[in-house]
């Protein structure tokens, strides 16, 4: 990569110093420019990062709102889910230090507990299991790729209920015309 002018002009000062003091003075002003210069770099990645994260969504056909870009650096939790699905959202935690992005469907706390609820639970969790892979292939062939490191299968942990305020309002106008957990189970 080529150095930037200013930095050019700074190795030629750097070289030219009058004195070893004057040029170890410029010098660490050298690896201050070429430290923001990666900084910058870095920040401009994780911003690319997030715009592709949410592109991949929307074009995966989930809604998703705009996904902040210090996702990347800072980490936190986006929610997504596609039309008719009703309560049910996936929920994306990324952890930059542990550099892990971990999946998992959740509903709102407060709703009746019953056996279709389960039921619903179980065909909430079944339909991700079966898409998971899609946004996987999708990621890696825009560039963000991940391991997974656990995969569990539907049912095998309750369907996290959460706070319906961490979740994205609804549309007050209702916009699916296909309802998924609508179909029939056998017990």
């Amino acid at each position: 990569m080529p150095l930037s002018p200013e930095l050019e002009a700074l190795i030629r000062r750097i070289l030219s110093a009058p004195s070893l003091a004057r040029a170890e003075a410029l010098l660490t002003e050298l690896r201050l420019q070429i430290q923001h210069g990666l900084e910058a770099r870095h920040a401009q990645e994780q911003e690319a990062a997030a715009l592709v994260l949410e592109q991949s969504l929307r074009d995966l056909g989930y809604e998703v709102g705009a996904i902040s870009h210090t996702l990347f650096s800072e980490g936190g939790v986006v929610h997504f889910q596609r039309p008719g699905w009703e309560d049910y959202h996936i929920r994306m935690r990324l952890s930059p230090g542990e550099k892990t992005l971990n999946f998992n469907v959740v509903r709102p706390r407060g709703m009746e507990e019953s056996e279709q609820r389960k039921r619903l639970d179980f065909v909430a969790e079944e339909r991700w299991c079966s898409e998971f892979p899609r946004l996987m292939q999708t990621l890696a062939a825009r560039g963000i790729e991940f391991k997974v490191l656990r995969q569990l299968d539907a049912g095998e942990l309750p369907v996290q209920a959460v706070e319906p305020a961490s979740l994205p309002a609804r549309q007050e106008e209702e916009r699916f015309t296909e309802k998924p957990l609508q179909k029939s189970l056998k017990p």
